[in-house]
């Protein structure tokens, strides 16, 4: 016989979690392999991206339709996960990197390692989990009860019924922006805006001197959209640490986006692909690429 359930707990809940939790030791393990691996081409690192980020979207979806069977409103919850997920999936992909390198530096200054990309693939399931969440729970409406008593009651009902106004006007202000830096360019505007490419040629490590898209936007006049990516870019540039693999990423970016100064986003994905390919030596050699 099955127990009765207390006010507002959820025994898919539960199972969700377990999932969650399964997705991210799986990419942790995968973001390990990566690291051990002596070289990378583009794939290696394209399929994870997609993979963790399509496996959070869907479920922070489930997690927030938990509690609403409704058809409709589950399909609009499906479609804002997916469209939250594809606006967000560059500038996700760029935090993750950032957080990549404030993970190494803590890694490198504490056990004289990098690691990267359990953390990197982390981040990627993490963030798209809460925006899957956020995109569905602005339309679901909870038709069980919600929790009465116990602890963190205030933060238990929120996350049983979330606020869809709130939601909404977060919307508003957050999807313009990453909406510009997506479809920088009206060549951006196609369904999925990156793609498996084994032939993407590789570059040289590059050291930072300085901040690229901050002396692009003094030397070019660009367009509404192409400028928020960029300002973007500039206040995250700055924020990468000097370790051997931040140092070699931030440094090849930086020659790549001078060397192209108007570039449509897909071009700023395959900059970083790239400097992500790079600066992949220095995980195992610190001192790799730099003049002798």
């Amino acid at each position: 016989m099955q127990p009765d359930l207390k006010p507002g707990t959820s025994r898919p809940l539960i199972y969700l979690l377990a999932v969650g939790a399964g997705i991210a030791i799986a990419a942790f393990t995968w973001g390990f392999l990566l690291d051990a691996k002596p070289m990378l081409d583009q794939p290696d690192l394209f399929w994870p991206f997609l993979f963790f980020g399509l496996c959070g979207s869907l479920l922070g979806w489930r997690i927030a339709m938990r509690h609403d069977n409704h058809p409709l409103r589950n399909l609009i919850g499906l479609v804002g996960s997916l469209v939250a997920w594809r606006v967000s999936y560059f500038p996700f992909m760029v935090v993750a990197g950032w957080k990549a390198s404030l993970g190494e530096w803590v890694t490198f200054n504490t056990l004289g390692v990098s690691i990267i990309y359990p953390t990197f693939l982390f981040f990627m399931f993490a963030q798209h989990a809460g925006v899957g969440f956020i995109g569905a729970a602005a339309v679901a409406s909870p038709q069980t009860k919600g929790p009465d008593k116990g602890p963190l009651l205030f933060f238990r009902k929120l996350f049983h019924k979330p606020p869809r106004k709130l939601l909404w006007a977060l919307a508003c202000v957050a999807l313009p922006v990453a909406g510009m830096v997506s479809f920088s360019t009206a060549k951006d505007f196609v369904a999925f805006n990156d793609a498996a490419d084994p032939h993407m040629p590789p570059v040289a490590i590059s050291e930072p001197q300085i901040n690229p898209y901050a002396k692009i936007m003094d030397e070019h006049d660009l367009a509404p959209a192409p400028w928020v990516l960029a300002v973007n870019a500039a206040v995250t540039y700055p924020l990468v640490p000097h370790t051997p693999w931040g140092d070699a990423m931030a440094g090849t970016l930086e020659r790549l986006a001078l060397d192209n100064p108007i570039a449509t986003t897909r071009d700023r994905i395959d900059e970083h692909y790239q400097a992500w390919i790079a600066s992949h030596a220095r995980i195992h050699d610190p001192e790799a690429g730099k003049a002798k």
